[in-house]
């Protein structure tokens, strides 16, 4: 009964160093608000939020409020949130923030028909920046 006791404290312990923190509060300030594009037919807009405790950002792409809004989930990786591809929904997606503007940089994914992600032919990033429209308020 004892090894038994002494293997599930050492899992819980494990378990409770495993989990990653939260944003940094310097990226959320910097990332998260109301971002806005002019573009030819109306303006695109998306905002960024956090909730408290999580290693995540939500990202919302309101668009230009034709159609209801797309929720993302972006992760941190270095200094710059990646939303990775899902099949049939959206391509691989990265933001910065550089010199107070979000940059949305896109690739496209291709698939198989297996659902495996197949790396697109040119490999080139599509991007857009967006301006701050105001800074995000809970």
């Amino acid at each position: 009964m004892k090894p038994l006791l002494i293997i599930f404290l050492l899992l819980s312990a494990k378990l409770s160093f495993a989990q990653t923190g939260a944003v940094p509060k310097g990226l959320q300030t910097a990332f998260s608000g109301v971002w806005e594009r002019n573009e030819k037919y109306g303006i695109n807009t998306v905002s960024i939020s956090f909730e408290p405790g999580k290693d995540y950002a939500i990202f919302k792409d309101i668009g230009n409020g034709m159609a209801p809004p797309r929720i993302f989930h972006a992760v941190l990786k270095g200094k710059i949130f990646v939303i990775p591809p899902q099949k049939e929904k959206n391509d691989y997606i990265e933001l910065e923030v550089i010199k107070g503007r979000l940059h949305l940089r896109n690739r496209p994914a291709a698939w198989e028909e297996k659902e495996k992600r197949i790396k697109a032919a040119n490999g080139k990033f599509e991007e857009k920046v967006f301006k701050r429209a105001k800074p995000y308020s809970s």
